[in-house]
């Protein structure tokens, strides 16, 4: 899934990079994180979302209902104004979904070409199923 990231710049040496996921903020929960330096942003956010992802499926949240607004939404928004820069980052969360199962489906050769071909030059694709699930959940998330 695409997550904005808010990025709050530090002011001065001594600060650190504030980070916010705002999709990620309901009654309940919110997603912060921090970095010391700019190669460190995306590990960093990426651990924050896994774990406030794992704190909501333990509490029975059921997170096929976070929606990603944007930057542009997100930005008007007064409770993000801190942020002077966003960025996108992708992130599996396929994994909170439940257990796997496997199914039988019947696709059109060239079809199972194409998406083999996709993810073997994209490496946000671990294998053919993840490509599957990720366009699966995509395509569901437009849909509502």
């Amino acid at each position: 899934m695409l997550f904005t990231i808010g990025v709050e710049t530090p002011k001065n040496e001594n600060e650190a990079f504030g980070l916010c996921v705002p999709a990620l903020f309901n009654e309940t929960y919110s997603c912060f994180s921090g970095a010391d330096t700019v190669e460190e942003i995306v590990p960093m956010v990426t651990d924050a979302i896994h774990t406030i992802l794992e704190m909501m499926v333990e509490s029975d949240f059921d997170i096929s209902q976070i929606k990603d607004l944007g930057f542009l939404h997100y930005k008007e928004q007064e409770d993000f104004q801190y942020c002077d820069s966003w960025l996108l980052i992708d992130v599996d969360i396929t994994a909170y979904f439940g257990k796997r199962q496997r199914v039988n489906i019947v696709l059109p050769q060239y079809l199972i070409d194409r998406i083999d071909q996709r993810v073997a030059n994209n490496p946000i694709y671990k294998d053919r199923s993840h490509f599957l699930a990720v366009a699966s959940q995509r395509e569901l998330s437009s849909s509502l």
